[in-house]
């Protein structure tokens, strides 16, 4: 049996408005499957919110977080991209410093310059306190911490 994946009680709804929330619900189903780490689909903002929900859930899990600050680059989105590399930073607590380093690389014309030298500082430190005068709008593990169980996935 099929279900709609749109309520169709609503009459007032045109045709297109129904097909455009059709395609956002497909593209994060999309997004489970998707091997890759950078995102090719249509609805970025979808999924940035997406995976950031992901990386409050599972914070560990590494290919998230790659995922989220591809796409915040890709889809030059300065506050979203902030917020996923003090995340990542929060998780590898110190370890990674080349992925960092990469990261902030490929960041950096998105970054204003005192952003990049604090995120500089905490990487090459592996000290996460210059990241608390950063902006946590987008962050999801900057305010409250990251679990220290689990290792990284």
């Amino acid at each position: 049996m099929n279900l709609p994946l749109v309520d169709s009680a609503e009459p007032d709804m045109s045709t297109a408005v129904r097909q455009y929330q059709v395609n956002r619900q497909l593209e994060l189903f999309r997004i489970q499957e998707d091997p890759h780490l950078i995102y090719r689909g249509g609805e970025p903002v979808i999924v940035l919110r997406y995976l950031q929900r992901r990386v409050a859930a599972r914070p560990k899990q590494l290919r998230n977080h790659i995922r989220r600050v591809y796409l915040s680059i890709q889809s030059r989105e300065a506050g979203h991209l902030t917020g996923a590399l003090v995340d990542l930073m929060l998780v590898l607590r110190g370890k990674g410093r080349h992925l960092i380093k990469r990261m902030l690389e490929q960041s950096e014309p998105l970054l204003t310059p005192t952003t990049l030298d604090l995120m500089r500082q905490a990487s090459e430190t592996g000290d996460p306190e210059p990241l608390r005068a950063l902006s946590q709008g987008e962050s999801v593990l900057g305010n409250g911490g990251v679990p220290a169980v689990a290792p990284l996935q």
